[in-house]
Formats: C-alpha cells, structure tokens, sequence
C-alpha cells in the first residue's frame, strides 16, 4: 500500500512500484494507493483507496491506511501490510516469507529501516512491514513527535513515536553492497529499496542540518547528483539495483 503525492516523478516511481513488487512478491496480494492532490488516472481505478483534493500531511494518510487494514484484517482478507513510500519496493524474491520466518523466530510483528546513515534510531515508515498482530498493534503510530537522533538532537520526525514499540520491530539496516550517495539510494536488509526524497527536493538531514559530508562529497552539486541517479534507476532499474546489492 502506497502513498503518492504531487511529484514529476511519479509515473517513474508506479511502474517501478509494479514491476518489482510483481516479480519479488510470491504470494496472492493487493496493491492499494492514497493519492495526495494529484491525477488519478496514472493508476487503476480498484487500486484507490482515497483521494485527497489537497495534500494530506503524511500521518493522515497513514492513519487511514491503518484503519482500512484493521478492518480487513479482521474480515480474515489480509495477513500481513507492506506500507511503502512511492520511492520505495522490495527487491528480494520472496522478501515476505524471509521476514516472516525471522519476525516469528526472533518474536517481532513489524519490520521497518532504521536509517542510520541518516543519523537516525528510529523506525521510518518509508516501508514498513507488519503481520496479523503488527496491524493490530494499537501503539503502533506514525504521528509527528520529538526524537533523539544519533547527535543526540531532538528532531520532530514522522516514526517519532515508534521507538516505544521497539520490542516488537525488527530493524532493517542498509546493506549496499556498493553505495553511490551517503543517504539516497539504499538498499535494506537486501529486501527493499528506498531512492530518498523521491517526491520533495534532493535534499537530506546529514548535509542541510550538519554539512556532515562536504569534505569528501560536494553538497552543491546534490540537485544534479539526484537528477543523475534518478535517470540511471529508471533507464535500467534491475542493472542498477543489482550494481547496489551485489556489486556487478
């Protein structure tokens, strides 16, 4: 289930969605939109869930993402929920079953990427996966609220929350094999992708907040560096995300 806003990019970001998700994903599903504020027509009409005339603050969108899965769970329609950011898909074959089997042996109903790299420590729900009892979880809550970063900041950040349900989430770190950009362009637990900033400008906490990386990468260049990666995933979106995985 995904969540798409005003963005040039996001006829790029549905087809890329489509083709991973189809070729990774080994069991019966359904793929769900929210649309923020912008043309329907760029998706199928039974994938739309709820269209938004203007754009929804994201914890709006994701509260009623979780109410429309609770209520389909407990028709007995859904086992489990993937949430992704337009610019986000799984890239492992079978990435469902590999965490369904971890989350069960290591007694955690919902996996989500703690963006180090970002200096984050929180659960960020640029994907989140959760089974029957992760939907369910009434704390589970993606509002905005003041976290500790790994500068030991308070930012106000959507996942804010998350780290009081810690126990039950299984974190996914980035586990590029080759990595063309500090933050963007991340693979996670070598199951999802997330490119970053994928429908906002090329811009990213490490570098506007800190200038964490001007002495090795030039921070003037990123509008140009994003438009250069953007280009390369969608002209070969399988060469690319396996150069990140494997490193050929």
């Amino acid at each position: 289930m995904t969540v798409y806003a005003p963005s040039e990019y996001n006829a790029h970001w549905y087809k890329l969605q489509k083709h991973f998700i189809k070729r990774n994903t080994l069991v019966p599903y359904d793929f769900k939109v929210i649309v923020n504020n912008i043309d329907t027509s760029l998706f199928e009409e039974d994938e739309i869930i709820l269209v938004n005339d203007k754009i929804s603050v994201i914890q709006l969108a994701l509260k009623k993402i979780f109410s429309y899965m609770r209520e389909q769970e407990q028709q007995n329609k859904y086992s489990g929920c993937l949430l992704l950011d337009s610019d986000a898909f799984p890239v492992g074959t079978g990435w469902h079953e590999i965490l369904d089997q971890q989350m069960k042996r290591l007694n955690k109903n919902i996996a989500a990427p703690i963006r180090y790299e970002n200096l984050d420590m929180f659960p960020h729900p640029c994907f989140v996966y959760m089974n029957e009892a992760g939907i369910q979880n009434p704390k589970v809550n993606f509002d905005y609220a003041k976290v500790k970063n790994l500068m030991g900041d308070m930012i106000n950040e959507v996942g804010g929350l998350m780290p009081e349900i810690s126990d039950v989430v299984l974190p996914m770190l980035r586990t590029n094999r080759v990595n063309l950009h500090p933050v963007a362009a991340g693979i996670y637990h070598h199951l999802f992708y997330h490119h970053g900033a994928g429908s906002r400008g090329f811009e990213f906490r490490l570098m506007k907040m800190y200038d964490y990386c001007s002495h090795w990468i030039d921070d003037e260049s990123q509008v140009k560096y994003g438009e250069q990666l953007m280009n390369t995933l969608v002209n070969d979106p399988d060469g690319f995300v396996d150069k990140l995985m494997h490193g050929y």
